[in-house]
C-alpha cells in the first residue's frame, strides 16, 4: 500500500528534525498544507480576531486533554477544517455629483482560487464594516443594496459593472458596525471556483437631496468610504483530512512501564518551525511536540506492547519462519493540531490537521 500524503509529510518533518538526510522533498509537506510553493510574505498580516479566537479555543481544549472534533467549528456552527478570511480586492466607483447619485458604489472582489477542488464549501459569510457602532452622534439612515456582478469592468474602466441578481436590499442606521450576509448559495453557484466572486455594493443616504444638505451629505459619504471594510469568511471541509473524534483506542502501555528502554515506546521529538525556516509564514504554533515511535517488538512481549492481533500473529510467524518480517513499532494513537499560516496570496488561514502528534505506540 502506498503511504498517505499525511504519512509522507510527517516523515519529512521527522527526518528534518532529526537532522537526517532529506528523503522527501519539501513539496510533500506543502501539498499536505494545500500549497503549491513555499509562501514568502512580505510581512506578517494581522491575524483576524475571529480566527484568533477559534485557534485559542482549540489550543485550550487540546491542553486540557478534552476530546474535541476540530472539524466542527463550534463558534460558527458549521463543519469544516479550513478557515479563510479573504480580503476585498475591489475598488470604489466615484461619481462627480453626489446630489444626483448614490452615496457610495463599490465593486467587491474576492479571490477564491486558493480553495481546492476536493474541499467542500460549508460557509461563505460576507462581513461589511460600516464603522464602529455607537448610541451617540447617530447619522442618517442608509439604504444598502448588494448584487451579483456578471462582468467586472477593466482596471482602468470606472464604469458600472454589468449587474446580475440582487442579493439584498435593506435599510440600516449609521453608524451600524459590522453587517453579515450569508453567501453560501451564491458561492456554491459560482460557475468557476477559481474565478473571483464579484459583488456590487451601493449605499444611498435616505432623506432629501436639497442643495442645503449637500455639504453634510458629502461629509457622510466621505466618512463611509474611509470606514468601509469588506471581507469574506470562507469555511471548507476536506473530507479525507477529517474523521470522527470518537474513535475506539486500545489500552496503551505508558513509557514508564516499559520493561526495557529498547522495547517499543514513544520518544519525545519537538518540531521547531524556526529550525526548518518555516517561521516566516507559519504564524502559530511556533512548533509542536510531534514525538515518534521506536523500539523492539519481541514475540514474548508483543501482547503487552499495545499490539494488534495481526501484529501478534506476525510475531508468531516470525518465530516459526525468520523470513517473515518482525512486527515493527508504530503509532497506535495520534492527535491533531491546528495551524495559523499565510498562503501564497498573503491570506491568513486557520487549518486543522489530523494525526500530527504521536500519543501512543505499539507493535504492528
Amino acid at each position: 500500500m502506498l503511504p498517505s500524503l499525511a504519512a509522507l509529510a510527517l516523515c519529512l518533518l521527522y527526518t528534518l528534525a532529526l537532522g537526517q538526510t532529506l528523503q522527501f522533498h519539501e513539496h510533500v509537506f506543502l501539498r499536505f498544507l494545500g500549497l503549491d510553493k513555499v509562501p514568502s510574505p512580505k510581512k506578517f498580516q494581522p491575524v483576524p480576531s475571529i480566527l484568533k479566537r477559534i485557534f485559542q479555543a482549540q489550543e485550550a481544549a487540546a491542553s486540557t486533554g478534552i476530546s474535541k472534533d476540530l472539524c466542527y467549528v463550534k463558534e460558527l456552527g458549521v463543519r469544516g477544517n479550513i478557515l479563510r478570511l479573504l480580503p476585498d480586492q475591489g475598488s470604489f466607483l466615484y461619481s462627480e455629483n453626489l446630489s444626483h447619485a448614490p452615496c457610495l458604489q463599490k465593486l467587491l472582489s474576492f479571490n477564491l482560487s486558493a480553495i481546492g477542488d476536493e474541499e467542500q464549501l460549508t460557509m461563505a459569510q460576507l462581513g461589511l464594516d460600516l464603522g464602529p457602532s455607537t448610541y451617540y452622534n447617530l447619522g442618517p439612515e442608509l439604504e444598502l443594496s448588494l448584487s451579483l456582478v456578471q462582468t467586472e469592468p477593466h482596471v482602468t474602466d470606472q464604469s458600472t459593472p454589468k449587474m446580475g441578481k440582487m442579493i439584498t436590499l435593506q435599510s440600516v442606521p449609521w453608524p451600524q458596525g459590522v453587517l453579515h450576509f450569508n453567501l453560501l448559495d451564491v458561492a456554491k453557484r459560482n460557475n468557476d471556483p477559481h474565478k473571483n466572486l464579484a459583488l456590487f455594493l451601493e449605499i444611498v443616504v435616505k432623506g432629501g437631496r436639497a442643495s442645503g444638505e449637500n455639504f453634510q451629505l458629502e461629509g457622510t459619504c466621505a466618512r463611509l468610504r474611509r470606514s468601509l471594510h469588506a471581507s469574506l469568511l470562507v469555511v471548507t471541509l476536506h473530507p479525507e483530512q477529517c474523521r470522527s473524534p470518537s474513535r475506539k483506542r486500545r489500552a496503551a502501555v505508558s513509557t514508564s512501564k516499559a520493561a526495557c528502554k529498547s522495547l517499543c515506546h514513544r520518544h519525545q521529538l519537538f518540531i521547531n518551525f524556526r529550525d526548518l525556516g518555516w517561521h516566516k509564514w507559519i504564524i502559530a504554533p511556533k512548533g509542536f511536540m510531534a514525538n515518534y515511535c521506536h523500539g523492539e517488538c519481541p514475540f514474548s512481549l508483543t501482547i503487552s506492547l499495545n499490539s494488534s492481533n495481526y501484529a501478534f500473529m506476525q510475531a508468531l510467524m516470525h518465530a516459526v519462519d525468520p523470513e517473515v518480517p518482525q512486527a515493527v513499532c508504530i503509532p497506535t494513537k495520534l492527535s491533531p493540531i491546528s495551524m495559523l499560516y499565510q498562503d501564497n496570496d498573503d491570506n491568513v488561514i486557520l487549518r486543522h490537521y489530523e494525526d500530527m502528534i504521536v500519543d501512543e505506540c505499539g507493535c504492528g
